[in-house]
């Protein structure tokens, strides 16, 4: 072989081991990053609140418990008071939303047995005891009105974010990723040889997991006993500023040590904990921090006009359970999402078939809270039970979830009817809640049947 000849075969040679390299490296930087890699990006990029932006700082969690003017301006605008992480709209096409405003459904009465007085949707407008609301049926807007927010406004959704981690989980059952049956030990270690161990994801979804980290307590002690299970739960949530010197225990293991109140499947018992360790499942399972979660199975495919929001604690603990922050019209887009008007339906039949299974003794059982109150407030409105953190599921199939401050959606795939609220805790009057006490009598009325 000629010197020349072998030249050029070494420089063959070194330009292929350079390709290899190349090619090894980028292996290398293209390596799926770990959840706790992907939650410390999250908690790097979040949106912080400026001095400016941030008004209150929270010592407590009154801005929850709280009532007053104030409570409007911070559940309207969360984001510049906690510190949230972004929930991706990116380049998904906005699904219109056409308008067919109805000249009469303002003025229908609205009534049940528990709301005596007979009012109706202009009325609770025209004294702004919501901030926002929405009606769409068969995929057009035919009441919208915004008495104490601006359309573009990211609204607080309380509770009403409970049934995105729902549906989250439907979506990782569906791909085979876990099953309802599941126990949480199976998935979480943090859980394995404790008491806990055994309780399975549908009696989580069912809110009857029976831990005792119990949210409606006498006299509220949830909210205010910094030794209390729920109040370090909201701690960790940064939902107020953590101690400089940290919690004793971490989010995961202050679940696991909470212990068993009762036995699982015994009462339904209400409380954000039950979700907190669903979206640990998820999270877990799928190796993706809850707000990539969201913008997968839910965000980028309902057709939103904006980004939604999740609080972000710096430990990366997401307000999964409760503060999740959007537009209306949004809220009222992932309800449309549940029905045949949908550009995208987001619930498989599976998904909706275990939506409308559940244990009506299980929702009357004795001893647990925070249900007695949808049944008083439905009690003549066939409410049948709580299913996949949904509130109630009623006997025609609509199904509904509220929240804190009086948030709320409600779907009716047969009605191909979405109703969406937002409110605050302005006064002592209660009447923030009115809209969650009547929706059903709206859903009822003649104009959907």
């Amino acid at each position: 072989m000629s010197n020349s000849s072998r030249i050029f075969l070494m420089i063959i040679i070194f330009f292929n081991l350079f390709l290899f390299a190349g090619c090894k490296q980028q292996v290398k930087q293209v390596k799926e990053l770990s959840l706790e890699d992907k939650i410390s990006l999250a908690v790097k990029s979040r949106k912080i609140p400026t001095s400016s932006e941030q008004k209150v700082s929270f010592t407590a969690p009154e801005w929850i418990e709280g009532r007053g003017s104030h409570s409007t301006e911070i559940f309207s605008h969360l984001e510049n008071y906690l510190p949230t992480a972004l929930i991706e709209k990116g380049s998904t096409e906005t699904r219109t939303l056409p308008e067919k405003i109805s000249s009469t459904l303002g003025q229908e009465v609205l009534t049940s047995t528990f709301f005596e007085k007979e009012t109706s949707l202009d009325q609770i407008c025209n004294d702004k005891q919501v901030n926002g609301v929405i009606v769409l049926h068969k995929g057009e807007i035919v009441y919208e009105k915004y008495p104490e927010m601006d359309p573009a406004d990211r609204h607080f959704l309380g509770s009403v974010s409970k049934s995105f981690i729902g549906t989250v989980i439907a979506h990782l059952a569906d791909e085979g990723k876990l099953n309802e049956q599941d126990p949480i030990g199976k998935h979480l270690s943090e859980f394995r040889d404790k008491p806990l161990e055994n309780v399975t994801i549908d009696n989580l979804l069912r809110m009857a997991s029976g831990i005792n980290c119990r949210e409606h307590v006498k006299d509220r002690v949830s909210f205010t006993d910094p030794n209390h299970c729920f109040y370090k739960l909201l701690q960790h949530s940064e939902y107020f500023p953590m101690p400089d010197s940290g919690l004793e225990e971490s989010f995961m293991e202050l679940l696991a040590n909470a212990g068993e109140y009762e036995p699982a499947g015994q009462t339904y018992d209400y409380t954000s904990a039950n979700s907190a360790i669903l979206t640990a499942i998820a999270e877990r399972v799928s190796s993706k921090p809850f707000h990539e979660l969201v913008q997968e199975y839910i965000w980028s495919k309902i057709g939103a006009e904006d980004d939604a929001r999740v609080t972000l604690s710096r430990n990366g603990v997401a307000g999964s359970y409760g503060t999740i922050l959007m537009r209306l019209r949004d809220l009222a887009r992932y309800g449309l999402a549940f029905t045949d008007d949908a550009t995208t339906k987001i619930a498989s039949d599976r998904f909706l078939n275990q939506i409308h299974k559940g244990d009506k003794e299980l929702f009357r059982s004795e001893g647990g809270t925070g249900k007695r109150l949808w049944l008083k407030f439905y009690e003549d409105q066939g409410p049948l039970f709580q299913s996949y953190h949904w509130d109630v599921i009623f006997e025609d199939g609509d199904f509904t979830k509220f929240g804190l401050g009086g948030q709320c959606v409600y779907i009716s795939p047969a009605k191909r009817l979405v109703i969406a609220c937002f409110s605050a805790n302005k006064d002592e009057t209660q009447n923030n809640n009115n809209m969650t006490r009547l929706v059903r009598s709206l859903a009822l009325l003649e104009d959907f049947k």
